[in-house]
């Protein structure tokens, strides 16, 4: 009889560990930078070797601070390298997260409308 693998649920523990670990990478290299620029989701392949971190910016230029992570993309990963403890270690790459922005207009909108309302 086949045994079942307990489904250990791997994928979903290496995407929390990745943004812990950036969390705190992250704090460090944006130190100066305008702005509060937060990890809202990590996007783990199968195979484990590429990894998307999507990150929302408040109050920053958001060209500015993609392109400056772009830029010390290397040493990032050198850093989240040095915490990883895993045979295979995912290649990360930064994305823009546009939702809690557009949640903020949407927001805005249903305001003006109550308030042309009354």
């Amino acid at each position: 009889m086949k045994q079942h693998k307990k489904d250990t649920n791997r994928i979903a523990k290496v995407n929390s560990l990745i943004r812990h670990e950036l969390g705190v990478i992250l704090l460090e290299f944006l130190q100066g930078q305008k702005g509060i620029t937060t990890i809202t989701k990590v996007e783990t392949s199968k195979d484990m070797k590429w990894a998307k971190v999507w990150i929302s910016i408040l109050g920053g230029d958001d060209d500015k601070i993609l392109k400056f992570l772009e830029l010390n993309i290397y040493d990032i990963q050198g850093e989240l390298n040095q915490h990883f403890h895993t045979k295979i270690i995912p290649r990360i790459s930064f994305h823009l997260d546009t939702s809690p922005r557009y949640a903020q207009h949407i927001d805005e909108l249903i305001k003006k409308i109550h308030e042309e309302e009354q």
